[in-house]
């Protein structure tokens, strides 16, 4: 496992806090990282899977070994990964399996990529509300 070393990622696993996610041309996070008060957005591209895990089962299985020190990580060797077919596969080959760490929420992508994009000011949300 290693660490996403990016100013955008959270200096440990409940520094940031999840706003909003969308599906719409891939997986788009909002949140706000607390550690300096910022806001950002992660654009995921050409994704393959994502599940999203409630804090208080989110250290089982390989996340168990997450270190305390940051909140964003790329499992190298993915077990996920393996799950989906054959190591050979021309599409996973490119992917990559990451874990984002947020104060009530951990998430899991298997993805080509992902950019991340400091906001201006907090982004609207339509997670959490109730119907």
């Amino acid at each position: 496992m290693e660490k996403i070393n990016t100013p955008a990622a959270g200096t440990w696993a409940r520094d940031c806090e999840l706003i909003d996610i969308t599906l719409h041309k891939g997986l788009k996070i909002s949140y706000h990282r607390d550690e300096d008060d910022t806001y950002w957005c992660i654009q995921c591209e050409r994704i393959v899977a994502y599940k999203v895990i409630n804090e208080e089962f989110s250290r089982a299985g390989y996340l168990i070994n997450l270190p305390i020190d940051g909140a964003f990580f790329e499992i190298l060797n993915s077990p996920w990964i393996r799950e989906f077919g054959q190591e050979q596969d021309r599409i996973l080959d490119k992917c990559k399996h990451y874990v984002l760490q947020f104060y009530d929420e951990t998430i899991e992508i298997i993805a080509q990529y992902f950019v991340f994009e400091q906001l201006k000011e907090k982004p609207a949300s339509n997670y959490n509300k109730k119907t």
